[in-house]
């Protein structure tokens, strides 16, 4: 069976209580104070099954002293039933609630004219004509109106059945898919423990199910779940649930606190928003202005950063950053209320875009253009404005979140124009091409005007304003492709061959280098000494690069070595020709054999373990088999 909550809402006094009695038969002023007073304080709860519908009556505080309370119950509601006195017509309490119920995205109403016996039908007219004057400019403008009475009987069925025919055709406008649940009240049930209530949102849950608490970010299970007084093993996105938590004691939670699926949700101090200016406000909202943000079943004040101007003027919308002393955690696409702090009234609305908005270093533009496409709801926008943010990748967890959609949903309908950079990353199809066309651009620039080196240094090859994480993938490809080769730190074009621009004079003391270096054999000449004019340096890279011969390091003494390849291959054989099989050699005698010095015997092994050619365990070595 479908369930609808419906959130009764008017003026205090206009009966919403006496009506939603005299529908369910149930008492929802369940406080002493309450019944003392004959006043509503907290969000009542009741229920009905109407047609094929099961409503969910959540009683709203009337009194202005209790918006907050109002609010509380209103989340989750996905209907309202505005409730309106024919005796006293439109009152203060009956518009703001209008204005309230609308900016938390609840699309359908109803409105129920009670008290209908206390005045002539002829009246009646003229009520009507009141109320659709309130009406007029809200997205109710048309909804059905019906006069009642409590204490006739007279429209009560009519209105059950009108109420079951909204929540038919009410689909509500769940953005997220995991549990949620805003916590309205929290007791100690004997013999149960700990006892939660609230309208469930997102998700289906069951019990023994795990559970987070946001507040304190701590885990808890479901013991039970009680749906409408009822004892039941699972719970329905929609549904009043009372749930009995296992491992947290009541003290640790309060009102206003949010029970949510494991791994869904995660607490921050900011969130951006799409946020509306009620037409009726008294004056503008400024940039930096505090103001009082009422969301789910809780409130919290926040300052106010508008991304563009100064102030919002009545009756205009805008995109903007919340920012919270304290972290909170929501999800996108939840309504919120904004309140003015002096004087306390209720002044617009906002839908929270972003529920995670950390900061960083992307302009005030990209972020509008990531905020309006999240409002769009399109996903590729959302995606391609991200990685604009991010320089040019975008997490899938986020565009997820903006989207409001699956990973799976997300991939699929991002494949034909973004490719996986990793597991967690995307970018579009034409940047990661882009980024191809400039690092090949950098790379040749690079060897034009350094002809001798063989390769460049890779850090220097990162195209500008470009993630990492992209520049690795463009690499890759780049390899794959046949069109970059990548050597340790450096890379070169495959194309890129230094020996053809070697000058005669270049070629002839390149080879005068190899010659020293090759009758130095294992103690070749210090660096310093060894290159001596403007070319040497790169001279000598291009003999390590041709293979002539070896650097190594003397790590200890901070040292690069550059060895003659034929002495590193020498120095193998005599030593496989003096250590046969597996006989274990220490260093010094590697030292003695090869008669070198420590500087040198050092790297000289290193280099040779690096290779395989022999092999360490502990403070010995032996060849390795050929």
């Amino acid at each position: 069976m479908k369930t609808c909550p419906v959130i009764v809402i008017g003026h205090v006094d206009h009966g919403k209580t006496s009506l939603v009695r005299a529908l369910t038969g149930m008492e929802t002023d369940r406080l002493p104070e309450e019944k003392a007073r004959g006043l509503s304080i907290t969000p009542g709860f009741a229920y009905r099954q109407c047609g094929d519908v099961m409503v969910d009556f959540i009683d709203a505080p009337g009194h202005e002293d209790f918006v907050r309370a109002m609010v509380s119950g209103a989340s989750g509601a996905r209907a309202a039933l505005l409730v309106m006195s024919a005796a006293d017509g439109v009152q203060a309490q009956t518009l703001e609630h209008l204005q309230i119920v609308e900016s938390l995205g609840i699309h359908e109403a109803i409105v129920a004219v009670t008290k209908s016996d206390r005045v002539p039908n002829t009246e009646h007219a003229t009520r009507e004509a009141e109320l659709r004057a309130a009406l007029s400019g809200t997205r109710y403008h048309d909804a059905q109106i019906i006069f009642c009475s409590s204490t006739t009987g007279q429209g009560i069925g009519a209105l059950g059945d009108a109420l079951g025919h909204l929540g038919l055709g009410s689909t509500g406008t769940e953005p997220v898919s995991a549990a949620f649940l805003p916590v309205d009240r929290v007791f100690v049930a004997q013999g149960r423990g700990t006892v939660v209530t609230g309208t469930l949102r997102g998700g289906s849950i069951r019990v023994d199910d795990a559970l987070v608490l946001a507040s304190k970010q701590r885990s808890t299970t479901i013991r039970g779940i009680q749906v409408r007084g009822q004892e039941t093993s699972q719970a329905n996105p929609g549904e009043r649930v009372a749930l009995n938590l296992r491992g947290i004691a009541a003290i640790e939670i309060k009102p206003g606190d949010i029970v949510h699926a494991p791994d869904t949700f995660a607490p921050s101090s900011q969130c951006d928003v799409s946020i509306s200016l009620s037409p009726s406000a008294r004056r503008p909202l400024k940039h930096m202005q505090q103001v009082r943000v009422m969301h789910g079943t809780a409130h919290s004040v926040a300052s106010l950063r508008l991304f563009e101007g100064e102030q919002l003027s009545p009756g205009a919308s805008a995109f903007a950053r919340l920012r919270f002393p304290a972290a909170i955690t929501n999800f996108a696409g939840q309504h919120a209320i904004i309140r003015c702090l002096s004087p306390a009234e209720t002044i617009g609305g906002a839908i929270i875009l972003d529920p995670f908005a950390a900061s960083n270093k992307a302009s005030k533009k990209q972020r509008l253009e990531t905020l309006k496409a999240a409002q769009l709801g399109d996903t590729r926008g959302i995606a391609a404005a991200l990685a604009r943010e991010h320089m040019g990748i975008a997490r899938i967890a986020d565009i997820c979140r903006l989207a409001r959609s699956p990973a799976a949903s997300v991939r699929e309908e991002l494949a034909a124009m973004f490719i996986d950079v990793t597991d967690t990353l995307v970018a579009e199809s034409s940047t990661v091409e882009e980024v191809k066309e400039a690092y090949i651009a950098r790379l040749q620039s690079y060897h034009a005007t350094c002809l001798l080196k063989p390769l460049a240094p890779r850090a220097h090859m990162h195209v500008p304003h470009t993630a990492q994480a992209l520049i690795e993938l463009v690499e890759a490809m780049l390899v794959l492709e046949g069109k970059l080769v990548i050597s340790g730190t450096d890379v070169a074009l495959p194309t890129h061959a230094p020996l053809h621009y070697l000058t005669v004079q270049q070629q002839e003391r390149m080879a005068c280098m190899a010659a020293k270096l090759k009758e130095s054999g294992l103690a070749p000449p210090a660096p310093d000494s060894f290159i001596t004019g403007p070319d040497d340096a790169d001279l000598l890279a291009l003999l390590i690069h041709e293979g002539t011969a070896i650097r190594l390091n003397n790590v200890s003494l901070r040292q690069s070595l550059a060895f003659h390849a034929d002495a590193i291959a020498a120095a193998a054989r005599t030593l496989r020709s003096a250590y046969p099989g597996q006989t274990a050699f220490t260093t010094g005698e590697a030292r003695s054999t090869l008669n070198t010095t420590r500087k040198f015997i050092v790297p000289i092994l290193e280099y040779l373990d690096l290779r395989g050619t022999t092999v360490r365990t502990g403070d010995t070595r032996y060849m390795a088999d050929v």
